[in-house]
C-alpha cells in the first residue's frame, strides 16, 4: 500500500509544491512529475524543477533529475511529464535506468522536489518531500501443496504463483518457511513463533524441489509453510499460511454410534462416514443455533444451504444426514468448523465413503 507523508517543507517566495502521487501500491517513474505548484505572489517566475528519489531504509539516492525551464505565474498550475519535458534523469546505482523504464520496484522511497529560479539572485523557491511505498497488487499465492492436505507421501515439490505485475521486480526471489505445528497452535502462530523446520532465503523460481536429502517430514504430523517475495532486498509481498500433513496410516470409518471428537485445532484425524456426519463437541453456553460451516478442502468452497442445527447445554452428539448436505461428494475431503463455541474455531475433517 502507499504512503504519503510531507516531510518538509520550504517556501522563501509564497510557493508551494503539492505532489499528487497516486493512493495504491503501483508508481510509474512518469508519475513522479505529477504536481501542483501553487505562486502566492504577485511576480511570475522562470524556473525548473529538480528531483531526488531515495532508498528510505538505506538513504542511498537511487536517482537525480532536472526538468525544462518552465513559466510560473501568479495562481495554481497542475504539472505532469509532458509539461515539464525535456527531463534529465542522473541514474546512480547501476542498472537503475533499466528498472526505471516502467513502473517502481517494489520498496520504500523519499521524493525530495526543489522548484528552482533560473535567475541567479533567486533562492530556491519552494522543497517538498514526500515518502511513499510501493507493493504488489498480488502477493504471492500457493498452489501445492493444498491447504488442509492429508498426503499419502511427503511433497517432493512446492509451488505458487509469482507476485503480480511482474514489471514492477526486478531481481526477484523467494524465502520459503516451514515450521511444525505444535499442539493447540493455529498456523499463522507456528510460523510467527516456532523455529523453521526448513527455510531457504534464496529460491529464484516459483517452485521448490524438496530434495530427499533435507529433514524428513514426520508422518501424522502437521506442517505451515508460506512464502515470502522480495526484489533484491525489497520486501514484495508474503503468501497466506497453509497446512499439510503425510498421513501415517488410512483410518477405518468410525464405529456405528460413534462420534468425531471437534477440536480447537486441526487434531491431525480424518473421519470416514456414510449415512451421517457424526461429530461431538462440550458447548459451555446456553442452548442455541450452532454455526458452522463445512469447506471443501481442493476448491476452499464452502458448501451452501446447510441444515439448521440446535444444540444445547453441555455435551453435544450430533448427526447431519449426508442426503441434506448438498454438493458433498464421495471420497472428497472436507472441513466441518464450529465458530461459536468461545473465542477458538473447532475442527473435524472427514470424507465421505460409498
Amino acid at each position: 500500500m502507499l504512503l504519503l507523508t510531507g516531510m518538509c517543507t520550504l517556501s522563501v517566495a509564497q510557493v508551494t509544491i503539492q505532489p499528487a502521487l497516486p493512493s495504491v501500491g503501483l508508481v510509474q517513474k512518469d508519475q513522479l512529475w505529477n504536481l501542483s505548484v501553487i505562486n502566492s505572489s504577485t511576480k511570475a517566475y522562470e524556473c525548473r524543477l529538480e528531483l531526488v528519489l531515495r532508498d528510505r531504509l538505506t538513504g542511498q539516492e537511487i536517482i537525480t533529475a532536472s526538468t525544462g525551464i518552465f513559466s510560473l505565474q501568479p495562481g495554481a498550475r497542475q504539472l505532469n511529464v509532458n509539461a515539464l519535458s525535456p527531463i534529465m534523469y542522473n541514474y546512480i546505482a547501476p542498472g537503475t535506468d533499466n528498472k526505471l523504464q516502467g513502473l517502481l520496484p517494489a520498496g520504500m522511497y523519499t521524493a525530495c522536489y526543489t522548484l528552482a529560479s533560473t535567475a541567479t539572485k533567486e533562492a530556491d523557491l519552494a522543497q517538498e518531500c514526500v515518502s511513499f511505498d510501493t507493493e504488489p497488487l498480488s502477493p504471492p499465492m500457493l498452489i501445492f501443496p493444498a491447504d488442509s492436505s492429508l498426503l499419502d507421501i511427503a511433497p517432493k515439490q512446492f509451488s505458487w504463483t509469482p507476485p503480480t505485475p511482474a514489471g514492477m521486480f526486478d531481481r526477484l526471489h523467494y524465502e520459503v518457511l516451514i515450521v511444525e505445528i505444535n499442539e493447540g497452535q493455529k498456523a499463522n502462530e507456528a510460523i510467527q513463533q516456532n523455529l523453521p523446520f526448513y527455510n531457504d532465503d534464496n529460491v529464484f523460481t516459483n517452485m521448490l524441489n524438496y530434495s530427499s536429502a533435507t529433514t524428513n517430514f514426520e508422518k501424522d504430523k502437521w506442517y505451515a509453510w508460506q512464502v515470502i517475495a522480495k526484489d533484491d532486498r525489497n520486501y514484495a509481498g508474503k503468501s497466506e499460511t497453509w497446512v499439510f500433513k503425510i498421513k501415517d496410516k488410512i483410518p477405518d470409518s468410525i464405529p456405528p454410534e460413534s462420534y468425531a471428537d471437534a477440536k480447537p485445532y486441526y487434531s491431525g484425524k480424518k473421519y470416514f462416514f456414510t449415512n451421517s456426519v457424526r461429530f461431538s463437541f462440550f458447548n459451555p453456553y446456553i442452548e442455541k443455533k450452532l454455526d458452522y460451516s463445512i469447506v471443501q478442502v481442493s476448491t476452499r468452497k464452502k458448501l451452501l444451504h446447510l441444515p439448521e442445527i440446535k444444540m444445547s447445554k453441555g455435551l453435544n452428539q450430533l448427526a447431519i444426514d449426508t442426503k441434506s448436505i448438498r454438493g458433498l461428494q464421495v471420497n472428497e475431503q472436507y472441513v466441518l468448523e464450529i465458530y461459536n463455541l468461545g473465542t477458538a474455531t473447532y475442527f473435524i475433517n472427514f470424507s465421505i465413503k460409498e
